[in-house]
Formats: structure tokens, sequence, C-alpha cells
């Protein structure tokens, strides 16, 4: 079987894991198509067919392919042209999302419900996003764990522990519910320890994302962040080379990686930011506790998060579109209570963290605001 991965950007690395996993351990030869490869500016990924200067191999991978992997949502209009569906003809379509739909649909809530409802098979990775998508079926983010950059190292020894830190964006912890990680409020804590001689800060950004990786293997922590109650790459990155990894994870999504690798206990040191500075400064104090977390985790990689074995929820999910379409778009929520629980319950939480951690004249800002667009104001 052949498949094409397609999206309008490298969406942090992830297409571009998969298609190396499905290539490396199954049977399925897959490509990646990319039209806006430098999306990111310097924060480059390893690109496989990049469709502005390589568009007749493009084109000759999408003839040849059984399947079309769609990756987030985005307009073909706007980016490789209205006329490449057509040429999709009778071929296979799924889509993965990696993101919130209120990243695209903004305010408008008939958008949300188009993406929501996509009538295509939909999969969605096993973060938090996956609530969102009731529809979708739940799949791993993959990270190669045996390649030489994902392997543990020694942690620099000339000075001060490093703590490394990839925020990939500056937006506050308290501004959007979920394309943060907290960048201003995380880096304040940071660089507050530092000034007292704790730590050196390492802040990865703009950075080509194999420099990222070798600059994080010589770290002694790694934050992934502690504000929105997901992991990101990041975090799967750092655990597998066996660093303490500091995060916080939600009840929903600490569910869905159990479910997902068959794991009781997880490796993150579960913490939020409010709460964090206790906890980095025990680890950072201690680097016998760092060497033991940091080997836990690289043991737990290995053994409930090998591509070679997670790559499997991608191949079958292939043969499904095939052999049984009908398990795609059933609802995971049977019920308004499970529904609620999955999202709103959670969101319950974050207001309130939210109304601790914004001083009084953002909220009043922010009513204004809404106040002014004819919205409800959050409590």
């Amino acid at each position: 079987m052949r498949v094409v991965h397609i999206s309008n950007t490298p969406v942090a690395g992830s297409p571009g894991n998969i298609v190396a996993a499905l290539n490396r351990h199954t049977d399925i030869e897959a490509r990646h198509v990319v039209f806006d490869a430098s999306a990111y500016g310097a924060r480059t990924f390893a690109v496989d067919i990049d469709w502005r200067t390589q568009r007749d191999e493009a084109l000759a991978a999408i003839d040849a392919a059984d399947v079309i992997h769609l990756h987030q949502h985005f307009s073909f209009d706007a980016t490789f042209g209205a006329d490449l569906p057509r040429r999709f003809g009778t071929r296979k379509l799924i889509r993965q999302y990696h993101s919130a739909p209120a990243l695209w649909a903004k305010q408008d809530p008939d958008l949300l419900t188009r993406i929501v409802t996509d009538p295509l098979p939909q999969l969605v990775i096993a973060q938090g996003p996956e609530r969102y998508y009731p529809l979708a079926r739940v799949v791993p983010n993959l990270v190669p764990i045996h390649d030489a950059r994902y392997l543990p190292a020694p942690e620099a020894e000339d000075g001060p522990p490093i703590v490394v830190y990839a925020p990939s964006g500056n937006r506050s912890a308290w501004k959007t519910r979920w394309e943060t990680k907290g960048a201003p409020q995380t880096l304040a804590l940071l660089r507050r320890l530092e000034r007292r001689g704790l730590c050196r800060v390492q802040t990865i950004v703009n950075t080509p994302h194999d420099a990222c990786l070798r600059l994080k293997q010589r770290a002694a922590l790694a934050v992934d962040e502690c504000v929105t109650g997901n992991y990101h790459l990041s975090g799967l990155e750092s655990l597998s080379q066996g660093k303490a990894t500091i995060g916080h994870l939600d009840a929903r999504v600490q569910a869905q990686l159990r479910a997902m690798t068959g794991a009781v206990e997880l490796p993150w040191v579960d913490v939020r930011l409010e709460e964090a500075e206790p906890v980095l400064r025990a680890l950072l104090a201690d680097k016998r506790l760092r060497d033991e977390i940091g080997l836990a985790s690289r043991r737990w990689m290995e053994t409930h998060y090998d591509e070679r074995t997670l790559v499997e929820h991608y191949r079958r999910a292939y043969l499904d579109l095939f052999e049984a379409p009908e398990t795609f778009g059933v609802s995971r929520f049977r019920t308004h209570a499970q529904a609620w629980r999955a999202v709103a319950l959670h969101d319950h939480a974050w207001h309130a963290r939210r109304r601790a951690g914004m001083p009084w004249w953002r909220h009043a800002a922010d009513a204004l605001k809404r106040f002014v667009k004819g919205t409800p104001v959050l409590p």
C-alpha cells in the first residue's frame, strides 16, 4: 500500500515522524508533501517533498498513492490549488488533527461545526485536542526513540544545571485555552531561579529541529508545559532522551495516554505552573533524583512508546479504510455526561486557574472586549 501525507506546514515534524515510522516498520510505502516547508522561519524540520520546489515529484507520489492522509484543516484553494483534490480520484482519504478546532474556526461556530463533523474518516492525536473530535479515532504522536538524537546523553557539567524550554510561541498562559505553553509566566519562573544561581535556562526558539534535539540532550531538566493540561512532542522527545520532564497532564489526557499505551504510571513530573517552583528547586538541587527520574523516563518510552509498536495504529487505520469503513465516524461520546466530563469539566478548572493567575485589570480588559463584541463574558 502507498500512502501520501499532505500538510500545509511541517506540523512541528509530526507527519514526518509518522511517515518515517511507516517506512521503517511496516509494509506501507509512505511519502509526505509539504506546501510551506519554511512556515516556521528558522524553526525548520526535515521535509520529504517540498511542494514549491519538487512539484513534479509530489504529483507523481500522489498519482501513485492508494491513500491520501491530510493533516490539519487548511484550504486547498489558498495552498495547493483547487485542482489538486480532483486529482485524488477515488483514492481513500483520511484527515488527522493535531490542534483544537478553535485554532481555525476562531469565533465562527458554523466553521467549527464543519471541521468537527467533517465526513472524511478522522484521526486525532492522543493529546489535549482529542476531546474536541468525538468522531475521530485516537492515534499516538510518534517519536523515533532509537534515533541517536533521541537517546540519553550526559548532562553538561560546566556550571549550574541546564533547564531546557521550547515555548514555540510567546502567548501568555491565560490568553488562549490551548495554543500556548505559557511562555511569559514559565520564563519568569525559570529566570528567577537562574538569577539565584540555581540553573541556566536554555530557551529554544527559532532553532532548526536537529539543533534543538542536540541542545536538549545536554540539559539536566526539560520543561514541557504546565499550563493547559496537555503535553507536546517536545515533552516526548525529552522523555526519550532520559530527562526529568516537567509538565501538567489533566485527567482526560492521562486517560487517553493510558488507553493508548497500556501504562499505569506516566513519566512526566506532573505539576501545574502555580506549584512548579519548589519542584524545580528540589530537582535542581539533587542530581541523583534527576538521574533516577530520567532513567525511568527513558525506560517508560522504551516499554510503552516505541514507534515499532505504536505505528500499528496508523497501519490499522489505513486497512480499515478498505476493510471496515463503518468503524469511522462513530462518536466516542455515548452520553451528554461523557462529553461534559471530557471538555467542560477541565475548562472550568482552567478558568479558575486563569482568574487566580491574571491581574484584575487584565480581567476587566478582557470583559470589556467581549462586551464590545457582543460575546458572553466568561466567569
